[in-house]
């Protein structure tokens, strides 16, 4: 991640019906914006050692059963964040992306 990229922080908050998270919150997610990517979000994580050599790597705490599931929370976060920024914040966008 480059520094100043990061435009915000995002958490799911869990409901009743999401027994027996109700009231839980997952934070560490942070949505950013590049010029080549535009809008991306990072997903928490934690960086651990894999060996004695030092190299690390990520261990995410979120493990989707797909690519696509991966997909539709990051499109489901960054529709969350365009929804409450609006004309107040003119981040790059992918040129995918359609803002309504």
């Amino acid at each position: 991640m480059k520094k100043g990229n990061r435009v915000a922080k995002a958490a799911i908050e869990f409901e009743s019906h999401d027994k027996p998270l109700n009231g839980f919150h997952m934070v560490g997610f942070t949505i950013c914006d590049d010029k080549e990517k535009g809008l991306f979000v990072l997903f928490p994580a934690s960086i651990v050692r894999k060996d004695d050599s030092g190299a690390t790597k990520p261990f995410f705490f979120l493990r989707p059963e797909s690519d696509e599931d991966l997909n539709n929370l990051e499109e489901a976060i960054l529709d969350i964040y365009e929804s409450m920024t609006g004309k107040f914040n003119t981040p790059v966008l992918r040129t995918d992306r359609k803002i309504d």
